[in-house]
């Protein structure tokens, strides 16, 4: 047993050195089969295995697929052009325009940093082309694009479901989908508001019947993608896994024959990204579940569940503590890292606490959804100064507002279930 948590230690050791985590996670898991024995590296093979033995784990390709179809098409564009004609009447108009256009798209996408680049890249230069500040311009874009994550279908709520999920204690995509949308929309929201308080006197697009009109036309297809996934999912017609191989279809189609603006020369190239995409989280997935298997083996969850109430006596305490420490989580590690090592860990603890897993997901994705926005590990602000060509220095400064009321939403969200939960009990 010492051997073994002298391997964790020096695992730690090589994640502060800056090892890459699937080499951390690599070392993890080949120190503990050397000092556990041949027993242990029977159960880690079959964990192995059924680590990627899984119908839901097929989703996960197939949506990074369809993002890389809409980016490199038009969807991205028609989404914009119908969010500005029927919002940017509005106060802050062309703001507002920017949420929901993230909105709808990472409803399509299911990834942060493919939404912020489709739409942030269009947008961006027509905020400041219009008067918007540019560091409110470059904290909102990344801030709204973050909720790629939280919005149906989602990459990490899968990954979610996948790594805490028992024969115990099932945890359902579906529900986790429908438990992301009020957050979502609530989020939405705020910034909107935001966005209306510090630039609600910028100039507003007059609203035009013939344009918005036109815009749904364009657009039609676009906005059915969406429908068509979460449509087959809750109708039943539809399990996620076969709605996202829907959605590639059908985003091909469109791109390919009805909007034409995708030649078929493109389509290896969008392949190959995907493929690259899921090669290095497929590795991940499995070194995490061998990782997991130990602490299984060992009871650390049901150990450390124990001595946290020991400690904390209430439900209060333990939320404010666990906020705190993913916040911190979300500066240093990335969000499907994050969730496939310390999901195992947390569900347990925060259910001996009373926590539903499915509310306590959300609570977990809205803090790494926070850190996509924290330096130094956050994704969208390295994505955002590589898109919009501002320092990173920059951007981090232009998004502490838009974090700040981040955490707000999410004491929200932790303090009030029903938040994340009313919509699916609504739809039972």
């Amino acid at each position: 047993m010492i051997a073994g948590w002298l391997v964790v230690l020096v695992a730690l050791l090589c994640l502060l050195l800056g090892v890459p985590l699937f080499g951390v996670v690599a070392l993890l898991t080949l120190g503990l089969i050397h000092f556990l024995g041949d027993g242990f590296l029977q159960e880690i093979v079959g964990d192995m295995f059924n680590a990627v033995n899984k119908d839901i784990l097929l989703a996960i390709p197939f949506f990074i697929v369809a993002g890389q179809v809409m980016t490199e098409g038009t969807i991205a564009l028609r989404i914009i052009r119908v969010a500005r004609a029927w919002l940017g009447w509005m106060p802050a108009g062309l703001a507002i325009t920017a949420v929901g256009a993230c909105v709808f798209f990472a409803a399509i996408s299911g990834s942060s940093p493919v939404t912020l680049i489709a739409i942030g890249s269009a947008l961006f230069p027509a905020l400041t082309r219009e008067g918007y500040r540019e560091n409110f311009s470059l904290g909102l874009l990344p801030a709204a694009g973050s909720l790629g994550i939280l919005i149906p279908p989602s990459i990490p709520m899968i990954l979610y479901a996948i790594s805490v999920s028992t024969p115990e204690r099932p945890v359902a995509v579906g529900d986790l989908f429908l438990a992301g949308v009020l957050p979502g929309l609530m989020i939405a929201g705020v910034l909107c508001v935001y966005s209306i308080g510090m630039e609600g006197l910028k100039a507003k697009v007059r609203f035009d019947a013939v344009e918005a009109r036109a815009s749904l036309k364009a657009g039609f297809w676009s906005l059915m993608l969406p429908v068509l996934i979460l449509g087959s999912i809750y109708s039943g017609f539809a399990t996620p896994t076969e709605a996202a191989a829907l959605g590639v279809v059908y985003a091909l189609v469109v791109e390919l024959w009805v909007h034409r603006d995708l030649r078929i020369r493109a389509v290896p190239k969008v392949l190959v990204e995907g493929a690259l995409s899921m090669g290095t989280l497929f590795l991940l997935i499995v070194l995490a579940m061998a990782l997991n298997q130990f602490l299984a083996l060992e009871r650390i969850p049901q150990q450390l569940a124990e001595g946290m109430q020991s400690l904390v006596s209430n439900k209060v305490a333990f939320a404010l503590l666990v906020n705190i420490f993913l916040l911190v989580v979300g500066c240093f590690m990335d969000v499907l890292s994050a969730i496939l090592i310390l999901g195992p860990i947390l569900v347990p603890m925060a259910m001996a606490y009373g926590f539903d897993p499915v509310h306590f997901g959300i609570i977990f994705i809205v803090n790494l959804e926070i850190g996509y926005l924290t330096p130094p590990m956050g994704m969208n602000l390295f994505v955002a100064s590589s898109v919009f060509k501002r320092p990173l220095e920059q951007v981090v400064m232009a998004s502490l507002p838009f974090v700040g009321l981040m955490i707000g939403c999410l004491a929200l969200i932790t303090w009030l279930p029903e938040i994340s939960l009313w919509l699916g009990r609504f739809l039972e």
